[in-house]
């Protein structure tokens, strides 16, 4: 299972923690048992460079993944979702004022820490391997440098849109003398990311099929990635380009029905291009720290009809409930049933002792994207795995970036309204009139940006795209004070610098309007 870290291969990385604010990174520089001697002698066989890449995977389902604080990052900020704070207790969170719902965070946030801190050590995890790989004999060392690259630039992606310009580790890091560098700009970051994704492109290649069914990188998820890049830094020829290299393979396409992307028995399907990859059997149920993220989203228990009842075996752990304007300027589609809902078709009574089918209507919307449900036991089940890169993701990149080029055009309307037509359920038992959410034709440039603003918004809900999209066309600060946050400002479209990092390395500078 690649999310699952191997403990052998953890100890011997742990020499190459990036900061001493890494967790566990001062003990494990002070064992001298981990020289840089016994790392060298590991790096011999394509099976300890494969065990050692699993350790790169794996950093993928820490904290900032798993706790739900990406999705704090890039959903509650952009006003899909409501963070609650503690995961503990139940009660309409419309009125929560937690840092992120109100633009009051500070360089002091957790989850800004976190994120720097998991995210570089991700990051010297591959370049450990990376360096070790070009001076091997490994036979097959190529791919297994593509699929570290690829991660390598996944990594710093998501640094580079969070704090903008950051460090450049391009080497393992072996000691602290090494720690202390200063930000390269944000384009020289994003250089650095392209050409990891294309190296992994090329070394990638052929497209696997195997491997994207085992969750790994394949050249295809390197070639969306690009795409994403691209499109962030409003490179719209080059997003469509490499997003349309991706649609004119016929590899991947949209599951027919929008419940089958979370649905833990369509594991790695036709439309999940790269996804974190859920620990455990997918029949099976789920354990809290494997698949914490899945519980976040509740719904948690709630009082009926003056009778307690609940919806999971863990009645109280739930962050994050959906924004209730949100939740109402969406055409009661199929596919938002499957992903934001205010009513549940059925409830336990007694604990999760006795099952009632019955529709209820819960004191607010939620997040139920991820909630698949054994009714036997009123666990969870495992195998819901967090997408990064879906094929919808795809065809919405393509329809943005060649409408910004020009306006839109007949392939992008093809590619808008496909998501639109799989939102409805065209073609499914399930099914939807068309006139519930029909096809747009004959819009204008502005006209068309906005539906795919829109679709974007409703097709990725609590998978952390919202922000990002949001700051591409200018607007996070605009739509925080729509909707109320008077503190929204300029400084907003970055997150500060964690202060413990500003206290550790003389060499950084902080993000303007920040302390």
């Amino acid at each position: 299972m690649i999310a699952k870290l191997n403990k052998k291969i953890a100890a011997l990385l742990a020499v190459g923690c990036l900061s001493a604010a890494s967790t566990g990174c001062q003990d494990a520089l002070d064992e001298k048992v981990y020289s840089q001697v016994a790392v060298d002698a590991f790096y011999k066989t394509t099976d300890q460079a494969q065990l050692a890449l699993n350790g790169v995977y794996g950093r993928l389902w820490d904290d900032t993944y798993r706790d739900g604080q990406w999705v704090t990052l890039g959903d509650v900020t952009a006003g899909t979702l409501i963070g609650g704070g503690s995961a503990n207790g139940s009660g309409d969170r419309s009125g929560v004022s937690n840092d992120f719902n109100t633009f009051s965070w500070t360089s002091d946030a957790l989850e800004l820490s976190t994120a720097w801190d998991y995210f570089f050590a991700a990051i010297n995890r591959a370049n450990v391997l990376i360096d070790k790989l070009e001076a091997s004999s490994i036979p097959n060392k190529a791919k297994l440098d593509g699929e570290a690259k690829f991660l390598r630039a996944f990594f710093y992606f998501n640094l580079v849109r969070i704090f903008g310009g950051v460090p450049l580790h391009t080497h393992g890091t072996t000691d602290l003398s090494e720690v202390s560098k200063a930000r390269n700009s944000a384009e020289e970051v994003y250089a650095f990311i392209q050409k990891d994704l294309e190296t992994a492109v090329t070394e990638l290649s052929p497209y696997s099929e195997a491997d994207h069914v085992a969750g790994k990188a394949t050249s295809l998820a390197a070639t969306a990635l690009l795409a994403k890049v691209y499109l962030q830094q409003k490179q719209w020829q080059k997003a469509a380009a490499e997003a349309k290299k991706v649609i004119d393979a016929k590899v991947f396409d949209l599951m027919p029905d929008y419940e089958q992307i979370m649905n833990p028995d369509y594991r790695n399907g036709k439309e999940m291009i790269f996804a974190i990859q859920h620990g455990g059997n997918a029949n099976s149920t789920s354990q809290l720290y494997q698949t914490r993220m899945i519980y976040l989203f509740g719904p948690p228990a709630q009082t009926i009809n003056g009778v307690s009842v609940q919806f999971h075996q863990l009645k109280d752990l739930v962050i994050f409930q959906v924004r209730k304007d949100f939740f109402a300027g969406q055409a009661n589609t199929y596919r938002k049933w499957w992903s934001v809902r205010d009513r549940m078709p059925y409830y336990y009574k007694n604990g999760v002792k006795e099952l009632v089918r019955d529709t209820v209507k819960m004191y607010a919307p939620f997040l139920t994207k991820f909630h698949r449900i054994d009714f036997s036991s009123g666990m969870l089940r495992e195998g819901v795995d967090y997408p990064l890169i879906r094929f919808a993701d795809m065809l919405l990149t393509y329809a943005e970036a060649t409408n910004e080029t020009g306006g839109p055009t007949a392939d992008a309307y093809t590619a808008l309204n496909k998501v639109r037509q799989r939102a409805r359920a065209a073609g499914t038992a399930s099914a939807q009139p068309a006139a519930i959410y029909p096809d747009l034709a004959g819009l204008t440039q502005s006209q068309f940006r906005e539906a795919v603003l829109a679709e974007r918004a409703q097709e990725f809900v609590g998978e952390g795209h919202a922000r990002w999209d949001l700051i591409r066309h200018d607007r996070l600060v605009t739509n925080a004070r729509q909707l109320g946050i008077a503190a929204a400002a300029d400084k907003h479209v970055l997150f500060p610098v964690p202060a413990l990092q500003l206290s550790r390395n003389q060499a950084l500078t902080q993000n303007p309007g920040y302390k």
